[in-house]
């Protein structure tokens, strides 16, 4: 090969492997400005979105030009001739005994306003008319299923409620219970707790400072208690409010509610609403509330055994096993076995007493509290069901059949939201299944390689739930290491460049 074709060929690779390291160079340059223009980087939005929402088209820039001037507007249309004024109405005094029905039953030919005069004042020396009083609501006919009580039922624990507030009734024909007494009824065994014997259960709330009380019992109070009417009492198949008004000769001093509805925790009880709102218009200093009951178990009515157990309640001021007591909270203590409390207590023919002292109460305001009544196969199911509304105090009462486990059923009666603490534990949440897989969503990314790192739809989303997820590095999106291929054109280059001198030096030689 002559020297003009070796110096030909050599300037030519020197000259090539310049053009190729130069686009090498300028290729990855390119791409750090593109990516640096628009970043690959996941932001995480709102945790509240699922995903990010695609940024959206940029508002067109205004146009430089001038808009055209507009048309101008139509010339508006002459306005209307206002309407004349309409005449007043005519105005018209009744004549006196007019009603407004007669009034409107008269024919007229034009709008016409009728005053009626106002009824005469009353004569000097005649006496305000007193607020009227809270007139009675509709109780229970005889002849109604329960009378004169309502029976409620759960389906599990069925309630005969007075229109006082009070359990208990004569007979129990067209209820789920049957025929005979009802009060406190578990439906699985048909057995009763308050009714057989006497109709011994009943409440009473009182002002000690003005030794002013009303309460219900129809054992000791009869039929529609004392001091107390009746402001409404409606009921459903399961649920019943009665509403009643304790009065001082014509002055209202309380009002009660005792709202009875299923429990919604468990079948097993039945939850009692109590309200108590001052309306003497004036601070009651403290307010008593008795709740009073004879426990008589079936199958073994008049020998049973009892438990009682006051907890920690603050508001709870007496507990004894008298059921025979008077609902009047100012009758003071008795007892028949015991004082305070007592596990399985028996058998005698005994029941429960519960005493109470909140306060002071404003006028006009109220204070409330829970009872609970109803019944379970054994003594372990009632405690699960006090656990489950976390009752603060309590009393079981059990047939002499099986005190020990309480079959074949415990009857309950309990109070919460008296300033205690839950007696029972609450049931313990079912472990988790330990070969279950753990839930991913919200866990960071597994750390991606350094080279074509690619963020699809499904890490993105995962971005929303953790912010850690780091973005690709900057060069990753093009999938090519350029360092290696720099190298290689710079030999190349540098190969061409040894040629063409090789060339040039046996020219000079020749």
């Amino acid at each position: 090969m002559s020297i003009a074709t070796r110096s030909r060929l050599g300037l030519g690779l020197a000259a090539g492997a310049a053009v190729a390291a130069v686009s090498l160079i300028l290729t990855p340059l390119a791409a750090i400005a593109d990516d640096a223009a628009e970043p690959v980087a996941v932001e995480a939005p709102a945790a509240a979105e699922p995903a990010p929402a695609p940024a959206p088209e940029p508002a067109a820039e205004p146009a430089t030009d001038p808009a055209p001037e507009p048309e101008p507007a139509p010339e508006p249309a002459a306005e209307p001739e206002p309407a004349p004024a309409p005449e007043p109405p005519a105005v018209v005094i009744a004549d006196p005994g007019t009603t407004a029905e007669d009034a409107l039953a008269e024919a007229v030919d034009e709008p016409t306003v009728t005053l009626f005069a106002a009824p005469a004042p009353a004569a000097a020396g005649d006496a305000a008319a007193p607020a009227a009083a809270p007139a009675a609501a509709a109780a229970p006919a005889p002849g109604d299923p329960c009378y004169p009580a309502v029976c409620i039922d759960n389906g599990t624990i069925l309630l005969a409620v007075n229109p006082t507030g009070e359990l208990n009734t004569y007979d129990g024909t067209g209820s789920a219970a049957g025929p005979g007494d009802v009060g406190l009824n578990y439906l699985p065994t048909n057995h009763d707790a308050t009714s057989p014997g006497c109709l011994c259960e009943g409440w009473g709330v009182a002002d000690p400072a003005s030794g002013i009380w009303g309460g219900a019992n129809l054992d000791t109070e009869g039929a529609g208690g004392t001091n107390l009417t009746v402001e409404s009492f409606e009921t459903t198949a399961s649920t019943a409010n009665s509403v009643v008004i304790v009065s001082d000769a014509d002055r209202p001093v309380f009002r009660v509610t005792h709202e009875y509805v299923p429990s919604p925790a468990t079948p097993n009880l039945y939850q009692v609403n109590v309200t108590i709102e001052n309306l003497t218009g004036d601070t009651i200093a403290t307010v008593q509330y008795r709740r009073v009951m004879d426990w008589d178990i079936e199958p073994t009515a008049f020998s049973e055994f009892v438990t009682i157990d006051g907890g920690t309640a603050s508001a709870l001021r007496y507990t004894s096993d008298d059921g025979f007591a008077s609902p009047n909270p100012l009758s003071g203590p008795s007892f028949l076995n015991f004082e305070g409390n007592a596990v399985d207590n028996g058998p005698a023919d005994h029941g429960a007493l519960f005493d109470f002292a909140f306060g002071p109460l404003a006028a006009g305001r109220s204070l409330s509290f829970v009872i609970f009544y109803g019944a379970a196969a054994n003594e372990e199911e009632a405690r699960r069901a006090l656990a489950a509304v976390g009752a603060e105090a309590y009393s079981f009462g059990q047939s002499d059949l099986d005190p020990t486990t309480g079959t074949p059923n415990t009857f309950i009666f309990a109070f919460g939201k008296i300033g205690g603490r839950a007696i029972f534990e609450a049931p313990v949440p079912a472990a988790p299944n330990p070969e279950a897989p753990a839930p991913t969503v919200g866990e960071p990314a597994a750390p991606a390689a350094p080279v074509a790192v690619v963020v699809p739809a499904s890490v993105a989303e995962a971005a929303v739930a953790d912010d850690t997820i780091e973005a690709a590095p900057t060069l990753a999106s093009t999938g090519v290491e350029s360092g290696a291929l720099v190298w290689i054109a710079l030999a190349v280059l540098l190969a061409g460049a040894g040629a063409l001198g090789a060339g040039a030096l046996r020219r000079v030689r020749g």
